[in-house]
């Protein structure tokens, strides 16, 4: 294995640490680690010089996204592969043409032309071009058990060990937890085996896959961004509302408007919403980790123990009534339901504790979570008069039952005839009223 010359003294005892270092140094060009020291140091040149046992070699590059079972290397901003364009499609996103090159041998990469455009090329240079980026598709890779695996075809790893799987997902999992393992081989008879050195050997028609660095993939969905964690659990119950889903997008759309949730758990068919981030092992289940959001709180409105509230993350409340706390929500949002001065519900992040309060404006203050209390109409819930018609904004009232339409008028006589009720533009009801009556 091959390494690069060391330019600094300093060590590092992973990998991770050197390349942040390396990062942050204009004079760094990648990193090596020295076997026979167990240590990572910064190297200035990109010349490589045979090393000894199982010294490696880290080139700095531009930055990289891992998408669609590739490492994709950006370039510098102002490039585009040489020459023309792999076919005459240009795509909307970078992830539709990430997907579509990933599927064509002859794509070496996209270049992103213009907002929301972008193009696969053919060649493996790039061009200066004013207003685009190029991605080089790089290596095949597996991200797995929060891990990168990157394909080498033809090639074995040393050291394999005895045990063979059926998969190598299952390989992988035993090579997660063996501290020495460096990486699976698969053999020609599509068996999979760990192994526990990094030298590589050719050996036709196999292939293996070579541990990375720590890696979690994520998405952007709904405003928020999802932590993807493939062969994992999380636990936790929300405690109230409805909880599990037939579709992931549901699941994820619920839990972002739900303070008290911070992860989405596939098991048995089910998308379900869980209060806790910790990820444990358990195959063919699924967990996607909440991170940060741009949800709009002030339109979020949760219901609970016959109440209706609008959960504001980073807010408390004023005004505790007495010193009782609650260990949930629901038996805390039940109690100020049942006292007539109660405005509001105050979680406190320290003392994982609710307590209810006579006020139920929200004032901004990190370590609380404030739920002031919202009634059917919120006083925003007013008929508009025009002409004949008036209309009722219904997106500001809760759970309605019934409409009551009331003549008031004192001269009755002659005010009579049909009132149409409509919701949207779908007809209800129609209704004749005559004199000073009222109407459901």
């Amino acid at each position: 294995v091959s390494t690069q010359s060391t330019g600094t003294k300093v060590s590092y005892a992973t990998v991770a640490k050197c390349m942040t270092a390396c990062e942050k140094a204009t004079t760094c060009k990648g990193c090596s680690y020295v076997s026979a020291k167990k240590k990572y140091y910064q190297a200035t040149t990109k010349v490589f010089y045979l090393g000894e046992g199982d010294d490696k070699a880290y080139t700095k590059g531009g930055k990289a996204v891992v998408s669609n079972g590739h490492i994709w290397e950006t370039k510098t901003s102002g490039t585009k592969f040489t020459g023309d364009y792999l076919d005459a499609t240009t795509h909307t996103t970078l992830d539709a043409a990430l997907l579509a090159c990933s599927k064509k041998t002859g794509c070496t990469g996209v270049t992103k032309t213009a907002t929301k455009k972008f193009r696969t090329g053919k060649k493996s240079t790039v061009e200066e071009k004013t207003g685009m980026q190029a991605y080089l598709k790089g290596s095949g890779v597996v991200t797995y058990k929060l891990y990168t695996w990157t394909i080498i075809n033809g090639m074995l790893l040393a050291s394999q060990q005895k045990t063979k799987y059926t998969t190598y997902k299952k390989a992988m999992i035993a090579c997660v937890k063996a501290t020495k393992c460096k990486g699976v081989n698969k053999m020609a008879d599509k068996k999979y085996y760990t192994a526990n050195s990094a030298h590589l050997t050719a050996s036709s028609g196999k292939l293996c896959y070579l541990k990375g660095e720590d890696y979690t993939p994520y998405f952007t969905y709904d405003s928020t961004v999802w932590y993807y964690n493939e062969g994992y659990k999380t636990t936790g119950d929300i405690g109230f509302g409805t909880t599990s889903f037939t579709t992931r997008n549901a699941a994820m759309y619920k839990c972002a408007r739900n303070p008290i949730c911070n992860s989405v758990h596939y098991t048995s068919k089910k998308y379900h919403l869980r209060s806790g981030k910790t990820v444990t092992d358990k195959e063919s289940d699924n967990a996607w980790i909440y991170g940060k959001s741009t949800v709009d709180w002030t339109k979020v409105y949760l219901p609970v123990s016959g109440g209706m509230w609008n959960p504001r993350p980073g807010y408390s409340l004023k005004k505790v009534i007495g010193k009782t706390t609650y260990t949930t929500l629901p038996a805390a949002s039940k109690a100020c339901v049942a006292n007539t001065k109660c405005l509001g519900v105050l979680y406190t992040n320290k003392t994982k504790k609710y307590s209810i309060h006579t006020s139920g404006t929200p004032v901004k203050t990190a370590g609380y979570i404030a739920y002031p209390r919202k009634f059917p109409c919120d006083g925003k819930c007013k008929a508009v008069a025009k002409a004949k018609v008036v209309t009722i904004d219904l997106k500001y009232c809760y759970k309605v039952s019934r409409i009551e339409l009331s003549n008031k008028a004192k001269c009755c006589s002659k005010n009579t005839g049909k009132v149409v009720i409509k919701v949207g533009k779908k007809t209800c009801a129609t209704i004749t009223m005559s004199g000073k009556t009222s109407a459901l």
